[in-house]
């Protein structure tokens, strides 16, 4: 605990410091006619200027640079899968009129079992084969999601019936959010105040690669369940999160498809737009997400030797889809279309195909190709909709029933 509220207070201090170093000059444009003028680092080209021309050169040496562009200047590095790790099932009960099967499962992450979270698990209870799944993580906790005021973010009856299941853990179990955590039910959980504390603790990797870590740890879980395909496994996550859905499946391929809701900036919208959030604002509220190399880029989004297409393509060549909201300029939905957009070079090499080039009208889904995006009426959330729509498109891979 006191190690704890110590960290919490560095992490103050330092937000304190760098809001004052920067506040003054943070400037919030959601004007489309004052985007400064802007060129994207192109996709295609190795550090060393050489062209990609397939899909292994993209596989083999562009994808790496890129992934580390990302590690080293943003997110910092992912360490490796802890050695003691194993689970545990805790529970298990009917739910939902028998429509599903829920259970508890622990992931201890070392054998001493002095650190663990868990993860709450939906599967269709009559599935004659092992069914896909979704992963996630939650803002509130495992029972919040199961709370009516959370339904329309984890519609678990709707994801049943079109014959998926679904696995989510609290995020602030893995590591807590800084400020925004519940810190005393986080600790109680994951021992120390996150896995940043213990694991790893001389790495300088932020917040959004601890909880990528985590969902790797999930995945490592479903793997074995004989429940779950294994093969049919998406990532999902919504703002924050869906900046960490982006981020581990840029790092954990094996993960067959990325979804992203409402991301923003360092999320799938294109940084050097510089509209709605921005680096320094992001980076001065929210510091302990970012490894301590982004400071530097604060105002300075051209300067970023990538951008966020670029993490967006790391998907390729699995489904990817980005979505939107119409009221959420703050997330710059436009943006994160654009990035959409900006993949389907990528996407070709592999004979795929991305959204098209024409902005599509709010609640009409463009997901035709192995790239989807949507922009969906109203405010930064993710609703039902937006899940029937991932549904949908994961069912066109022929995912589902």
């Amino acid at each position: 605990m006191v190690r704890t509220l110590k960290c919490m207070l560095l992490t103050g201090l330092f937000s304190l410091f760098m809001g004052s170093l920067v506040a003054q000059e943070i400037v919030i444009n959601y004007d489309e006619s004052k985007i400064p003028a802007y060129e994207l680092p192109d996709l295609l080209t190795l550090n060393n200027g050489q062209q990609v021309k397939n899909a292994v050169q993209w596989t083999e040496e562009r994808r790496a640079e890129i992934l580390e562009i990302f590690a080293q200047e943003m997110y910092g590095h992912i360490p490796a899968r802890p050695a003691g790790l194993h689970f545990k099932q805790m529970s298990e009960e009917v739910v939902y009129n028998g429509l599903g099967l829920r259970k508890v499962v622990r992931i201890y992450l070392d054998e001493a079992e002095q650190h663990w979270f868990d993860v709450l698990i939906h599967l269709p209870k009559n599935a004659k084969k092992p069914v896909p799944m979704f992963a996630g993580l939650n803002f509130k906790g495992n029972d919040a999601t199961l709370d009516e005021r959370a339904g329309s973010r984890w519609p678990y009856e709707l994801i049943l019936k079109e014959g998926f299941g679904v696995a989510t853990a609290w995020r602030d179990a893995i590591e807590p959010d800084g400020k925004d955590s519940k810190i005393e039910e986080a600790v109680s959980v994951c021992k120390d105040g996150g896995v940043r504390a213990w694991y790893n603790p001389g790495g300088d990797w932020g917040a959004i690669s601890a909880w990528a870590w985590g969902l790797s740890c999930i995945y490592d879980y479903l793997a074995i369940d004989k429940a779950v395909d294994a093969s049919r496994i998406a990532v999902i996550g919504h703002s924050r999160l869906g900046k960490t859905s982006l981020w581990a499946g840029a790092n954990d391929t094996r993960f067959a498809m990325v979804v992203s809701n409402c991301s923003g900036c360092c999320g799938a919208a294109i940084s050097r737009r510089v509209i709605g959030e921005n680096f320094a604002r992001i980076a001065t509220s929210f510091p302990h997400w970012f490894t301590r190399a982004f400071d530097k880029y604060m105002n300075k989004e051209a300067d970023f030797p990538a951008d966020q297409h670029s993490l967006v393509a790391l998907a390729a060549p699995r489904p990817l889809y980005i979505a939107s909201a119409t009221e959420d300029l703050w997330a710059d939905p436009k943006g994160e279309w654009l990035a959409a957009v900006e993949v389907a070079p990528i996407y070709k090499l592999f004979g795929k195909t991305g959204v098209k080039s024409i902005y599509p009208a709010p609640d009409s889904p463009d997901m035709d190709g192995t790239v989807a995006y949507h922009v969906r009426t109203g405010k930064h959330d993710i609703t039902a909709y937006d899940w029937q729509q991932y549904l949908d498109f994961a069912q066109k891979h022929g995912w589902g029933k």
